[in-house]
């Protein structure tokens, strides 16, 4: 303990071990620091640049976007939004439509409105709201284009709508290979709350659609079929059984495998994740305490045996200040403005 409390003095503190100079402050730790943080952010906008056209940018982009809309509508007070698949399949049906046929607008060319694919889907609204994007290479990026709109915005904190679906679909759009976003809210007419397993809602669309409240003829009557579909459940635990000893040579190595994928592919989408979401905070806050510590030794070279003080030390340790405060400027936002896209980022 007390040779690695001695060694940390002398890589922090000036003293008479270290002849009054800090390694943490000679030339060959500080460049190598900077070496360090200058791959960091080239990684990063690496990652900018190669993440759209990976397999999970689509995934990833559309949770951080709903996570951003629900972080906004409930610092306002506002209710979260529910993903629902239908509005997500109808999003999926426009970006698709609008790769294909090569336009960007809430109307296709052929006259097509939203409201078109969200009915196709089946989901009955009453009220609904579309959000359009091309051309982004980060969630942050197309979100704050939309909150920076005032009529992106009424569609994102609507009170009105309490459902959401997205779709982020990358293709090639009039010659250009980018990313299109759909972004649809709504509200159902209707609610759809869970039954009691003996009881079956069915509504039909007539004028007025009324709905009917139907209950099974015979309640806690077992037909035949039923007592011999429960006997037949009965045994097949018993076939399962079997079946598994008959493959105990095949089934480890494939479940091995299988469970190497499931890793392998969890581990990449977690490592993506923390890239798009996390990792550009990281970087900053690496800064900015590596900012504080060098501020923090100047300080105290000031101070300790000043008669005795290194002024080369002084303005090593002041040019690396000067070089952080660049580092931290170079924010995510700059980054991305300034990496060439494939489209200019546009809202509809």
């Amino acid at each position: 303990m007390k040779s690695f409390l001695l060694k940390l003095k002398i890589f922090i503190l000036p003293c008479a071990e270290n002849r009054y100079r800090p390694t943490i402050l000679e030339n060959r730790f500080l460049v190598c620091y900077l070496l360090v943080l200058i791959f960091l952010k080239i990684f990063f906008v690496s990652f900018l640049v190669c993440f759209p056209k990976t397999n999970f940018f689509a995934d990833i982009s559309k949770s951080f976007l709903f996570e951003l809309t629900n972080n906004d509508r409930e610092r306002l007070g506002l209710d979260s939004l529910k993903q629902n698949d239908l509005l997500s399949e109808a999003a999926y049906l426009k970006a698709e439509d609008m790769l294909k046929n090569g336009y960007f607008s809430h109307e296709s060319p052929s006259g097509v409105t939203p409201w078109y694919w969200i009915e196709e889907v089946g989901y009955d609204y009453k009220t609904a709201g579309e959000n359009l994007g091309i051309g982004f290479l980060d969630s942050e990026e197309i979100y704050q284009a939309w909150y920076d709109s005032i009529l992106h915005q009424k569609n994102l904190l609507n009170a009105k709508y309490n459902e959401i679906g997205i779709a982020v679909l990358r293709g090639n759009f009039q010659g250009n290979e980018t990313t299109v976003v759909v972004q649809l809210f709504g509200s159902q007419k209707r609610e759809i709350f869970p039954q009691e397993p003996s009881i079956i809602e069915e509504s039909t669309k007539e004028d007025d659609k009324d709905e009917k409240i139907v209950k099974p003829d015979t309640e806690g009557e077992a037909t035949e079929q039923e007592v011999a579909g429960q006997e037949i459940a009965k045994k097949e635990p018993e076939k399962e059984v079997l079946s598994e000893e008959s493959s105990k040579e095949e089934l480890p190595l494939e479940n091995y495998k299988d469970n190497l994928e499931n890793k392998t592919k969890g581990s990449l989408i977690g490592f993506s994740k923390f890239m798009a979401k996390d990792y550009n905070d990281f970087i900053q806050k690496l800064i900015f305490y590596s900012l504080c510590l060098i501020t923090f030794l100047l300080m105290v070279n000031a101070i300790v045996k000043f008669d005795i003080q290194h002024r080369d030390l002084v303005f090593k340790a002041a040019g690396f200040s000067v070089i952080l405060i660049a580092f931290g400027l170079l924010s995510k936002e700059f980054i991305i403005q300034n990496i060439p896209h494939a489209l200019l980022l546009n809202i509809f």
